[in-house]
């Protein structure tokens, strides 16, 4: 699951992890990710910190992520133009990537993380719904 508002980048970073075989969902809203999460959890979320959306940035889907113990297990790897790498590792996310860096980054980064934890690494995340890609 690709959470992130900018729709150039989340199209990057989809067909990224498409081309390496991840099925992937995008959402450009926080608060629309994480009720999804509620009712399909994916082997792992690609997480923005600074959305426009104000009422539940980054931060706090991370914080409710790690705070659940239906979906703390969850790796998250944020994807973020805010150099505080330290917080969001204390936070529990399992990798920081600060903006910009190569996708490519991204896959390496998410598949090893999946095959250290005996996933099959063959799909990612579960296809959103119709109608949600768009955000």
């Amino acid at each position: 699951m690709v959470i992130e508002d900018d729709m150039n980048l989340a199209e990057l970073l989809k067909y990224e992890l498409m081309d390496s075989g991840f099925h992937v969902s995008y959402f450009k809203s926080g608060r629309k990710a994480f009720q999804k999460l509620k009712s399909s959890s994916p082997d792992a979320i690609v997480l923005d910190i600074l959305f426009e959306e104000v009422e539940m940035d980054g931060w706090a889907i991370l914080r409710e992520l790690k705070g659940s113990a239906d979906l703390n297990e969850i790796p998250v790897f944020v994807s973020t133009a805010l150099d505080v790498r330290e917080k969001g590792i204390s936070l529990g996310a399992k990798d920081y990537l600060v903006k910009p860096y190569k996708p490519s980054q991204l896959s390496k980064v998410i598949m090893h993380t999946l095959l250290s934890n005996g996933k099959q690494a063959q799909i990612l995340i579960p296809q959103a719904f119709h109608g949600e890609n768009k955000g």
